[in-house]
């Protein structure tokens, strides 16, 4: 198959890269590896949209999807096993081979790991990193919160309408969110805010039982009895694909120009995948027209 832009990921950048593609005459398709709108879903409410009110992130997805298949656009589920530096590019998923006059990197990334022990163990039983997907299944129970960004702290909030205690534990001295997200779980009873506390290892049988923990401050080790953690430490990038093909940063982010070009000329990058992303929602969708309008300004002058 050829195309003109061939975008790698289905999340808000990469759907925003072949929307403003599609939009201006390039044949264009967006190769997703498993769930459309990436970390979209895993998002109960995103309230830091410019011009637009709180809203969850299975909404924005299906507005995303609705506004791109308008426009033509397709999305095919495939697990893009390498990029290739060929002319024209050559893109191969577990099932098929592409071919584009240019490619957007908008693979995002994974989620981090705590790098603790049990973590591994206890992932699906009682270690979670989907706040609105399994925060329900908690009802009734202390949940802890491992991360204090402005992402964490948003589904620190959710989880209190499930749990009966959210305990939100940072090794820093203060929360990463925003002054109105720290005061809101600061002023809600149901949520026990612990800054300065590391956790050492998870544990339990069959499932998740307790933390280790450690006070920074006193050096005092003591275990917390919690029903769940929801681990949000960020997402470190997904690149293993095109490692090989495009330069990346000591943080593994792949490098990129003002115009979000890599030092391969035709592949562009977008979203949390590409060096210094602030890696909100805005960011990506902005990063997704960026790329897209210099992807489209490198095929037609190069046709």
């Amino acid at each position: 198959m050829m195309v003109d832009v061939l975008v790698v990921g289905a999340g808000p950048a990469g759907l925003s890269a072949g929307l403003s593609a599609n939009r201006a005459g390039l044949e264009t398709t967006v190769l997703e590896a498993e769930s459309v709108g990436g970390e979209l879903v895993n998002r109960n409410t995103i309230e830091n949209l410019p011009g637009h009110p709180p809203v969850s992130g299975t909404e924005l997805r299906s507005t995303f999807v609705e506004q791109f298949r308008a426009a033509g656009g397709s999305i095919t589920l495939g697990t893009v096993e390498r990029v290739y530096d060929d002319d024209p590019f050559r893109v191969t998923t577990t099932g098929a081979e592409y071919r584009s006059r240019s490619v957007v990197l908008a693979t995002g990334g994974v989620p981090t790991s705590l790098g603790v022990p049990g973590e591994e163990t206890f992932t699906g039983r009682g270690v979670f990193r989907c706040a609105t997907c399994d925060g329900p299944l908690y009802a009734g129970k202390t949940v802890a919160v491992a991360g204090s960004s402005d992402w964490a702290a948003t589904d620190a909030l959710f989880l209190t309408n499930h749990a009966d205690r959210v305990v939100l534990i940072e090794p820093g001295d203060r929360l990463d969110a925003g002054d109105p997200l720290r005061d809101r779980l600061v002023d809600n009873p149901t949520v026990d805010v612990r800054t300065r506390t590391e956790i050492t290892e998870i544990q339990g049988e069959d499932v998740l039982k307790r933390l280790q923990l450690v006070d920074r401050d006193d050096g005092r080790e003591y275990a917390e009895s919690v029903g769940g953690l929801y681990v949000q430490q960020g997402i470190d990038p997904a690149t293993d694909a095109f490692s090989d093909v495009v330069s990346l940063t000591d943080r593994g982010e792949v490098v990129v120009d003002a115009g979000l070009e890599t030092d391969t000329s035709g592949i562009f990058a977008a979203g949390d995948v590409r060096q210094s992303s602030p890696r909100t929602v805005a960011a990506a969708i902005g990063d997704g027209t960026t790329a897209a309008h210099s992807a489209v300004s490198y095929v037609e002058r190069t046709r």
